[in-house]
């Protein structure tokens, strides 16, 4: 699923939420969140993300975070040391 927002926040997390739930549900085994449009993040949206990644966990679906080239969103993962746990590649 691409995400089509430049800016992931409190305001626009919750519609995200709703969307993504929607996808993931319709999933046997791998996820994709592609971030090539997301140049913010906030705590809001890391917390939607950690959501995700426990539901998937859950469903043994596999999650996959592609395309995070926001030099802002590669430093919130790295600030809260979720590249690991996201699978992310520093």
């Amino acid at each position: 699923m691409k995400i089509l927002l430049n800016e992931l926040n409190i305001y626009e997390v919750e519609n995200c939420h709703k969307k993504i739930l929607k996808e993931v549900q319709s999933v046997k085994s791998s996820f994709t969140l592609n971030f090539s449009n997301v140049e913010k993040i906030d705590l809001n949206s890391i917390q939607l993300i950690l959501s995700l990644k426990k539901y998937c966990d859950e469903k043994a679906i596999h999650l996959k975070l592609t395309n995070i080239e926001a030099r802002q969103v590669k430093q919130t993962f790295k600030m809260f040391n979720l590249n690991q746990t996201l699978g992310i590649a520093p």
